[in-house]
């Protein structure tokens, strides 16, 4: 198998734990561009079908099943991330970077984990029907979101993935690979999501530069965690695609 391919196939088994043929960090962090559409595209289809299956067994209620779904999915990695930046919220700038890497949970966790909860049961609860254009460009979205940051961002002292992709992505080649993200970005995407990947990119911006001066592992896994039921809110209430079909249905 081709180092590129294996490559590009390993963003599967890195950022899920879904089987693919692994490959070394580098080779990942390399290619991590490509993994907003090949990641995105296959984990949204998983939620759609997830929520469809739910829906039709259960009622709407069963639209629920994407939460732990969509954790399984990561293998807890991007949660974890989300914890760990909820207790380095909690404490001063200097001891920030140790907190994130530290095993144990407080209270800032804890808070955190709610707001994610709340936004993503206000989400799963809106969905009457599993359509997937909700959750193609949210999954998109929210790895696009942590990808744009890890390549324009510095990484923080001691983080030792954050470097890796940090200098990975910022190659000569960097530009291209900036600009291929974004691309993906808005493939999917309603106005009104394109919209709110600006404002998603320049809030997470600003805590990361503000909050932690740079990027982690950890941060990524938060930002992703935390914007994709944002993103899916949105989705649900926006998605141009859903209207139109709706609409054609109508028609005489």
């Amino acid at each position: 198998m081709g180092r590129i391919l294996k490559a590009i196939l390993g963003q599967l088994s890195f950022f899920t734990i879904i089987p693919s043929p692994s490959a070394s960090l580098e080779e990942i962090a390399e290619f991590s561009f490509i993994s907003p559409l090949m990641v995105g595209i296959i984990t949204g289809i998983i939620d759609w079908f997830v929520v469809l299956l739910g829906i039709r067994l259960i009622g709407s209620l069963g639209a629920l099943l994407l939460i732990p779904t969509v954790e399984i999915i990561r293998g807890f990695h991007h949660l974890d991330g989300l914890l760990d930046m909820g207790d380095a919220l909690m404490v001063g700038k200097e001891r920030r970077p140790q907190v994130l890497h530290d095993l144990q949970t407080g209270s800032g966790a804890i808070g955190l984990f709610l707001v994610y909860f709340s936004i993503f049961l206000i989400a799963t609860l809106n969905l009457n029907v599993s359509n997937l254009w909700f959750f193609l460009p949210s999954e998109v979205l929210a790895r696009a979101s942590a990808i744009s940051l890890l390549g324009l961002m510095k990484p923080i002292p001691g983080s030792y993935l954050g470097k890796v992709f940090h200098d990975k992505m910022r190659d000569k080649l960097f530009s291209i690979k900036f600009l291929l993200v974004q691309v993906f970005a808005i493939l999917f995407s309603s106005p009104v999501l394109i919209l709110a990947y600006v404002i998603l990119l320049l809030v997470f911006y600003l805590m990361a530069k503000l909050v932690f001066d740079g990027m982690s592992g950890d941060i990524v896994g938060a930002i992703i965690t935390l914007s994709f039921p944002i993103y899916l809110l949105v989705a649900e209430k926006t998605c141009y695609h859903y209207f139109i079909f709706q609409y054609s249905l109508t028609l005489p």
